[in-house]
């Protein structure tokens, strides 16, 4: 073997040696593992979808006090944002029209009476017996004077005396006729026509006299509640008509939202459904209520929208008519079940969709059936639990 052919010998036995060791030590390596992914875990929570309501509140308790009858004031007790009781005071009426007024409750006080005993007679006998015999006698005298006066009539010659005698036999007719007229009403009973009489008769002054007390009870004009003072339109020695508002009451606590929702929610909201009110004046706060009215009748504007009333379950303090108010409607809600975040499960419209889930260091595919679609998460109904890892695609 000559020199050249030696040399290339060793070359050849050294590169294999070489690419032996290579080899070695690549198939000996760690291989290095896939990188996890980002994923969500799922968890429970509640899943629910809403409508918003803008608005705003609005008292739903305040009432005008009026002048009772005509007539000037001689006393206002309160002023503008005054605090008032339930029957204090505001106003009072000068002494005049108080005269006036109980002139009127004594008169009616007379009628009243006079009626009940012409309505309570109907239901005892008209008179006693005594009375009746003794009438009965007098109308039996009467007819004797008659009779004889007839007779002498009849008898008398003289133009002059049977002049005389005449007038005296007119006279003793009439009083024969008022006589017998009394007996007969004095003996007969009272019809049902005249109980009928007597009782509408009665009912009428009734209501004349519970009129007069009315306003015999209001001459010191007062607060129907508790409340604030939200308006006055009433001074001392001025003459004001009756039903004349002299001050505006209202209960500051007796709050309601009135809101309004586009035609898309309108199917959807009902009486009822659970509310949460977020106001600007108290952002620190979140008051619950619920539906009360939903108004059928589109509000006029550009855009098709309804009112609706929402009921607070309590007023707290630093809340007034008109501030504003945004509402959240529940809709639907499930409670305490498997969810993801909505933008996880982007597709809408089917029950089931297809998610990769991380499992032991790979990508799995999962076919998973959702319910509820909230309005930030999605109910899982299966294919995953609670603790999975749900890549983000």
């Amino acid at each position: 073997m000559n020199k050249t052919a030696v040399i290339i010998f060793i070359l050849a036995a050294i590169l294999v040696m070489g690419g032996a060791g290579y080899y070695g030590f690549y198939t000996t390596q760690t291989p290095t593992p896939t990188a996890a992914p980002q994923t969500v875990s799922v968890t429970s929570c509640d899943v629910q979808q809403t409508v918003t309501a803008p608005g705003n509140l609005e008292n739903v308790n305040v009432a005008d006090v009026k002048m009772p009858s005509t007539g000037k004031l001689s006393a206002v007790n309160v002023r503008v944002g005054d605090f008032v009781q339930a029957g204090q005071t505001l106003a009072e009426l000068d002494p005049v029209t108080k005269t006036q007024a109980q002139v009127d409750l004594l008169e009616a006080q007379d009628a009243l009476e006079e009626a009940q005993k012409n309505r309570n007679i109907l239901d005892y006998p008209r008179a006693t017996d005594a009375f009746i015999r003794d009438l009965r006698k007098k109308v039996n005298n009467q007819r004797d004077v008659v009779d004889e006066l007839d007779k002498n009539y009849r008898h008398a010659e003289d133009a002059v005396l049977r002049g005389q005698i005449l007038a005296s036999l007119t006279t003793a007719k009439e009083e024969l006729t008022r006589l017998e007229s009394n007996l007969s009403w004095y003996t007969s009973n009272p019809s049902e026509q005249d109980k009928t009489n007597a009782n509408s008769e009665l009912a009428l002054v009734q209501a004349k006299y519970d009129a007069v007390i009315a306003i015999l009870e209001s001459l010191e004009i007062k607060a129907p509640f508790d409340g604030v003072v939200f308006a006055v339109n009433a001074h001392i020695s001025e003459t004001y008509q009756a039903e004349t508002t002299l001050f505006t009451i209202g209960d500051p606590k007796a709050l309601e939202v009135k809101a309004n929702i586009t035609e898309e929610d309108f199917p959807i909201v009902a009486v009822g459904q659970a509310v949460e009110i977020f106001f600007d004046a108290r952002a620190d706060i979140t008051v619950q209520g619920k539906v009360n009215r939903v108004i059928p009748q589109r509000i006029e504007g550009d855009r098709p929208r309804y009112n609706i009333y929402i009921t607070l379950d309590e007023v707290p303090d630093g809340l007034a008519d008109g501030m504003t108010a945004d509402a959240s409607i529940t809709i639907t809600k499930r409670e305490n079940v498997l969810c993801l975040p909505r933008s996880i499960v982007r597709a809408s419209g089917v029950d089931e969709v297809t998610l990769k889930v991380w499992v032991n260091q790979t990508v799995e595919t999962r076919q998973v059936t959702v319910g509820l679609r909230g309005d930030s998460d999605v109910e899982i109904l299966s294919g995953l639990n609670e603790g999975d890892q749900v890549v983000i695609q």
